[in-house]
């Protein structure tokens, strides 16, 4: 059993054991959504970094429905979704902040010698290898834009 399920499902007997409804929930669809994933690719234990990347795919998602919730005025269902992002995100690695994004953007840019748009596969390759799931890509692409 890989890391994150192997976690998941240890905090799943705990919520359990707690009665805790709400988070044994969110607990028991990312475990489905790990196996399925494992399931559909036929093999034992997914990489770390295919889980991590199902993780952040939750949160994606819930991110879009909070949005689209709060525009519709359902403050309830914005509530509940924003609880499960918080649940889901403990178990992500901890995100870079805008400065950090900012400072390691200009460290590969620097090492590839970047020199605009024609660079950009070139960046994004090195930087998914060194620093993939550890910013949110918007963060990366302004960073990069601010640099040529």
């Amino acid at each position: 059993m890989s890391k994150h399920l192997a976690k998941l499902t240890e905090d799943m007997k705990t919520a359990m054991r707690g009665g805790d409804k709400p988070r044994l929930e969110v607990l028991r669809m990312l475990i489905s959504d790990l196996k399925k994933k494992a399931i559909d690719t036929q093999v034992d234990t997914l990489p770390d970094d295919e889980e991590v990347a199902i993780l952040q795919k939750a949160v994606k998602t819930r991110a879009d429905s909070v949005a689209q919730a709060t525009a519709a005025g359902r403050d309830e269902i914005a509530a509940r979704e924003q609880f499960e992002i918080g649940i889901i995100q403990a178990y992500l690695p901890q995100q870079m902040s805008p400065d950090e994004v900012a400072a390691k953007v200009r460290e590969v840019a620097a090492a590839i010698g970047y020199q605009g748009g024609k660079d950009t596969g070139r960046f994004m390759k090195e930087w998914m290898a060194k620093y993939k799931g550890l910013a949110d890509g918007k963060l990366v692409q302004e960073a990069l834009k601010s640099l040529g």
